[in-house]
């Protein structure tokens, strides 16, 4: 185990803990990113595009959740209450699994009607919809590989997490390659295909790790038996975080597509734009979920020990290394963007849209490493409604709305909706940190009492 019950602030620890985290989001963002790149062409990536924003949608839902386990089996480990530690467990994971065939019922019976109403072009429209298909009837297996990641990581398992995540992804690699280029499967589908083989074999790795390495038992029957109270407090946490996971997802649909009536409107390279971006944008956060998912991990037990002045000091420190990574990174990404982008398309517009979000996206990645540090903090703590509140209020009022104003009504196309999105996340983040400031969030204590008023 790296970390034990301890009541200093110890940021090796952290970085030990962050670091294994941060190598398998990457393989994670390069899983979806390779897609896009080894189908050859732009209409091809621009359809898994669409189907990711619904598709991260619905995975965010069941993130959520499995997020919300986190905080409470951290909790329970640091009140040494290991009968109902183990009892999230068979409950968050059956819970999740539940959920993803709802889910992928959705998808199924409403998946055209989603992109009709996101403005998809007809261009890239049907294979949008086959990849969306085929991903959605299998959602079921990523919420396995949540629940169970998450498991790991609770334990501090997260290096073991990390080996799974590179097996999975150099096996997709191989598939992808498989599909397109052995079975001649072209363009979505065959990277959808090679996808749900690659999570079936990740799943059965899990499994194994979770038998082997931990004292987890899962049990349809721990799910039914007095875990009423348990499941309570884990949708009390987990729903407002879901809201505010949610909203901000949808919001991000509805921006998508208004950059598909800009892309019809007024700069044609506007949706493909936005898909280039999006790959680079992932790799300048990365960091910063890493680095506030192991500050749960540690800030949990903090909480659930009572020490608040370790919490604070940790929640400082966590804050400042993610916006120092995420300012170096996008700074990075926007001096060499010509060179970068060119890899991916020899469009000049593209191109030259591109550089011009990348620098948008510095100011942009100051305020959503304050975000995710903030946001993940108050809700370990128990303070889940006031971030669902503000994201709601301010995802839609400044960025969907500031997106329509500055990209189509001002016509500044996608240079306008960035400068949209900019305000809403340097807003938000002010007013988190004020939030931190005041303290209410110390009073909280999910093991014993959940409030949130």
């Amino acid at each position: 185990m790296l970390i034990e019950n301890k009541n200093t602030v110890n940021i090796k620890t952290l970085l030990m803990l962050t670091l294994p985290i941060f190598f398998e989001l990457i393989l994670q963002v390069l899983l979806g990113n390779v897609d896009k790149i080894m189908v050859g062409n732009d209409n091809s990536a621009n359809a898994i595009n669409q189907a990711n924003s619904i598709l991260d949608v619905l995975v965010m839902s069941m993130s959520v959740l499995a997020a919300g386990s986190l905080i409470l089996i951290n909790q329970f480990k640091g009140a040494k209450d290991k009968e109902s530690e183990q009892k999230i467990y068979s409950i968050a994971f059956f819970f999740n699994l539940f959920l993803s065939f709802v889910l992928s019922l959705i998808i199924f019976l409403f998946a055209d009607d989603l992109f009709r109403l996101m403005n998809v072009s007809p261009a890239f429209f049907d294979e949008a919809v086959i990849y969306i298909k085929i991903n959605g009837a299998f959602l079921f297996l990523q919420a396995i590989i949540l629940s169970l990641s998450t498991f790991l990581r609770s334990n501090a398992l997260v290096v073991q997490g990390f080996i799974v995540s590179g097996c999975f992804n150099v096996l997709n690699v191989g598939l992808n390659a498989l599909f397109l280029f052995g079975f001649k499967i072209t363009g979505a589908t065959g990277v959808a295909i090679a996808t749900v083989i690659s999570r079936v074999i990740g799943v059965i790795a899990l499994f194994i790790m979770i038998a082997k390495l931990t004292d987890i038992k899962l049990s349809i029957k721990r799910f039914f038996k007095n875990s009423k109270e348990l499941l309570k407090k884990l949708l009390k946490v987990s729903v407002p975080s879901a809201g505010e996971s949610f909203s901000y997802s949808i919001s991000q649909i509805v921006i998508l597509s208004i950059i598909n009536i800009i892309g019809l409107t007024i700069a044609v390279a506007a949706p493909t734009a936005k898909t280039y971006v999006n790959i680079m944008v992932q790799f300048s956060f990365i960091f910063t979920s890493s680095v506030s998912q192991a500050m749960q991990i540690m800030l949990g037990r903090f909480l659930g020990a009572r020490n608040t002045d370790a919490a604070e000091k940790l929640i400082n420190k966590t804050l400042v290394l993610a916006v120092s990574s995420s300012i170096i990174i996008s700074l990075i990404q926007a001096i060499f963007a010509g060179f970068i982008f060119s890899l991916f398309t020899k469009d000049p517009e593209v191109i030259k849209l591109c550089q011009y979000i990348m620098w948008i996206e510095v100011a942009l990645e100051i305020g959503r490493a304050i975000n995710i540090t903030l946001v993940r903090a108050l809700q370990t703590s128990g303070d889940v409604l006031f971030p669902t509140i503000l994201a709601v209020i301010f995802c839609w009022a400044v960025a969907v709305v500031g997106s329509y104003v500055l990209g189509v009504v001002f016509k500044l196309g996608i240079v306008g909706v960035w400068i949209a999105m900019t305000i809403d996340e340097l807003c938000r983040g002010f007013i988190f940190i004020i939030r931190l400031k005041r303290g209410k969030w110390k009073n909280r204590n999910l093991v014993n009492n959940l409030s949130l008023e």
